[in-house]
């Protein structure tokens, strides 16, 4: 398993999205339990259930990115690769890859939580060539990647429409070696 196993990825760009299915359950779920709060609060108190309204609208906001996505979450192409709302960071700036992945539980069938953490050789703001420019509430929404100090970045590689291997594959490919590291995650 290395770059030799996708030649047809080789000077193609390769485009994993948010899978819109984990988040919707998540949300109509929250929406479900609010609403319910906001019935028992009209029904008890006779009053208009304004909090459980706003946390309503606030696990929507949060979660639309993967609601209703509109830019890919994670694009690779020959020049480097792109996240949604951090911007192109190029090849030659990245160091250290290591690959991390657990089930959540002992089931063969139960869900897999991949990460990808990057350590880049440069810190962020001489890393990225092409910064995303966003609105500032982007900032309060959901994203599949998080900054650790100046110059790391952990990418969640569950929940997006590819497998988490076949991204980590798509990473080899473009990096040109393969990717090193432990196989699960350290609790």
């Amino acid at each position: 398993m290395g770059p030799s196993d996708r030649p047809e990825l080789l000077g193609r760009v390769f485009i994993s999205d948010f899978d819109s299915r984990p988040a919707r359950a998540f949300v109509l779920a929250g929406i479900g339990l609010f609403g319910l709060a906001g019935f028992a609060s009209l029904a008890l108190l006779r009053t208009v259930p304004l909090v459980p309204l706003l946390c309503m609208a606030a696990l929507v906001f949060h979660f639309a990115p993967a609601l209703w996505p509109r830019k890919s979450a994670v694009n690779l192409t020959a020049d480097g690769f792109r996240l949604d709302g951090l911007g192109l960071i190029p090849w030659e700036a990245i160091g250290t890859v290591t690959y991390h992945e657990r089930q959540i539980n002992p089931n063969p069938n139960a869900r897999v939580i991949a990460l990808l953490e990057i350590e880049l050789i440069a810190t962020f703001n001489l890393a990225i060539v092409r910064p995303d420019t966003n609105p500032p509430w982007r900032r309060l929404q959901a994203r599949n990647w998080r900054k650790v100090g100046e110059s790391h970045l952990t990418i969640l590689l569950s929940g997006l429409t590819d497998g988490p291997r076949d991204i980590r594959q798509a990473f080899e490919v473009f990096l040109g070696s393969p990717i090193t590291g432990p196989r699960g995650l350290i609790a």
